[in-house]
């Protein structure tokens, strides 16, 4: 087995506790405990060409990831977060799982909502072959969002090369202002008295096929919620719509995905649209160039962004990759010399 190949197995651990949970062995004893996790190493030069350079480092992530079985088909799932060196700790995700049914996964507590791919899958560093979020991916689909409620994951296999998987969710919602910024309304999921929530609940989920031995999945995914209501009382919605793709063979990976927001105002209604294409290739076992293009476009053309990533990925270890990124950033189409950044990262998995 290539190093690379074990790199990747060992980073599937990382795409959600329900999926890792299922490859637990069912005679396991009770009480069985996983824990794993990663942490990363940031150097960033930003506003390269300006007068205002910046140069600092940051220690992004040291994430805790735990598993455990209880009993039977029931098991817990947590991921703690401690991030920007201490400054933020959070819980990512807490919630408990029920593999008890035939190709169907029951979970409930707080977890990593799954729409599309990057917000539940692609975003932890040892995964996201290039050290930044793409455009869209924080300010049309709020990544990462996670919220309390219901999940039911499952799949079902068409014939030996062909299968529908699919995620439905009930959970609290996004919460915020009337016309206010999508990000803000992540971790709202209480009752807010100044945002009246009262009983309402959003749902959402993603359905896909894949063609796993050929490398090929795509998926559509779709949010319906309330986030707002105005001092006459009028229900504000938000519907998230989104649509992803990959195809990887041979050390050669294309990713595509694109979200487009409609959210209600008093003001006038906001639509709000991001979206990304990748492609990376394994040189050698070790040597992976990367490049992506992403784009958001809101209702404010001075809001517009674009931005070119070149990469290149180096294998130092089965279990840990330095990361090389240089960020072009356009608004309105040009590209500012003045807006660029260079960013280094390092990270391991344990």
């Amino acid at each position: 087995m290539t190093s690379r190949a074990r790199t990747r197995i060992q980073a599937v651990a990382l795409l959600g506790a329900a999926a890792f949970a299922l490859t637990m062995p069912t005679q396991a004893p009770s009480q069985a405990l996983t824990v794993s996790g990663y942490a990363d190493l940031f150097a960033y030069v930003d506003k390269l060409g300006s007068g205002n350079k910046e140069f600092y480092f940051d220690n992004y992530h040291v994430n805790l990831i735990m598993i455990g079985k209880i009993t039977g088909d029931l098991f817990a799932a947590v991921e703690l977060e401690y991030e920007h060196g201490g400054e933020e700790t959070a819980l990512e995700y807490g919630y408990f799982g029920y593999t008890g049914f035939k190709d169907v996964r029951i979970m409930a507590g707080k977890f990593i909502v799954p729409f599309g791919r990057f917000n539940k899958d692609i975003h932890p560093t040892p995964i996201n072959k290039v050290p930044d979020r793409p455009l869209g991916f924080g300010d049309v689909l709020p990544q990462t969002y996670n919220d309390v409620g219901l999940w039911i994951s499952g799949a079902k296999a068409m014939n030996d090369d062909a299968r529908f998987v699919f995620d439905v969710f009930m959970v609290n919602g996004l919460l915020g202002k009337d016309g206010g910024s999508i990000r803000s309304m992540r971790d709202n999921d209480r009752e807010i008295a100044d945002y009246g929530r009262d009983d309402d609940k959003a749902l959402g989920g993603r359905l896909g096929f894949e063609l796993p031995y050929q490398g090929f999945d795509i998926g559509a995914s779709a949010y319906r919620g309330r986030y707002a209501r105005t001092k006459d009382l009028e229900d504000l919605g938000l519907v998230l719509l989104g649509l992803d793709a990959s195809y990887q063979k041979n050390g050669f990976a294309l990713r595509g995905e694109v979200v487009r927001a409609s959210q209600d105002a008093s003001a006038g209604d906001l639509t709000k649209t991001g979206g990304y294409v990748q492609a990376s290739y394994w040189l050698t076992e070790r040597v992976e160039p990367v490049i992506r293009y992403s784009t958001q476009e809101f209702p404010s053309d001075k809001d517009d962004l674009g931005r070119m990533v070149l990469g290149l990925n180096f294998q130092v270890s089965p279990a840990s990759i330095v990361r090389l990124a240089y960020l072009l950033n356009s608004e309105k189409a040009a590209f500012k010399k003045d807006n660029n950044a260079l960013v280094a990262q390092f990270n391991v998995l344990f």
